[in-house]
């Protein structure tokens, strides 16, 4: 398959809501749209600072981390907060010190761990990424555990091994698991020659999200290099209908000519 629908594989991060109440007797927040008298001011400035993050305000969000970590510099959910923003906005050195933070104050914060790896890939630590995970994963009552195996596959995949990659990406590719584990795997398996398993994970991930262009175009090239030109074509189809606008759909057209 051509590098242009190859799935950029991407890094999950797992978000806590929960903070502790804020003391009177801590310094005021510096944001104006929460008050520090608030009993609950701490978890205010983390969820608002999370929906500007969301919508790419990093800047603005880390603001209000810190405002949130001024009334509670112990709670390693702010540091987390604060290393997810950093990563987000292109920054995985600070967010590494953030998630260091984090641990220091709750060194069995799993999140957190799995996190700072996904910071470690973007430095290109993957050693100590690999670590994180495996470390994670050792963890029996960490709940997400799909979407560590994600990562852990990920960073195999971007590392050469498709195997370690494949085995990975199966463990991810649960009802719960991400989407792109769906789609990567199936990546994965048609690279290692594996094109019955492949469709049936390029299906899996377009039942999961019919939405997507990009998942319809990889099955219709996969089709396609099968000899089932009817089936890619109806597959193409899907791609021009869904994002008409898209590089997709202008790929996809060239196969519809």
């Amino acid at each position: 398959m051509g590098a242009a629908v190859r799935a950029v594989w991407r890094l999950s991060a797992i978000v806590l809501l929960a903070a502790c109440a804020s003391s009177a007797t801590r310094p005021a927040a510096s944001a104006p749209d929460v008050d520090p008298r608030d009993p609950l001011a701490g978890t205010r400035l983390m969820q608002l600072g999370q929906a500007l993050v969301s919508e790419g305000k990093i800047a603005e969000g880390l603001e209000r981390y810190r405002a949130a970590l001024a009334l509670q510099p112990k709670n390693p959910t702010i540091y987390n907060l604060i290393g997810l923003a950093e990563l987000k906005g292109g920054n995985p050195a600070k967010a590494v010190e953030a998630f260091n933070r984090a641990l220091a104050l709750a060194p069995q914060y799993s999140d957190v761990r799995n996190n700072r790896g996904a910071a470690y890939v973007q430095l290109g630590q993957f050693a100590m990424a690999e670590a994180d995970y495996l470390t994670v994963l050792s963890d029996s009552t960490h709940a997400n555990r799909a979407s560590v195996y994600f990562n852990l596959g990920s960073l195999y995949l971007a590392r050469g091994n498709l195997s370690a990659a494949e085995e990975n990406l199966r463990r991810a590719a649960v009802p719960s698991g991400p989407i792109e584990a769906f789609f990567t795997l199936a990546q994965v398996e048609e690279r290692l020659g594996k094109v019955e398993l492949a469709e049936a994970a390029f299906r899996n991930a377009m039942d999961k999200a019919p939405e997507r262009p990009d998942i319809a175009l990889g099955l219709g090239m996969l089709l396609e290099s099968l000899g089932r030109k009817e089936e890619a074509r109806d597959a193409f189809r899907r791609v021009v209908a869904l994002a008409p606008d898209s590089a997709e759909a202008k790929q996809a057209r060239t196969h519809l000519e």
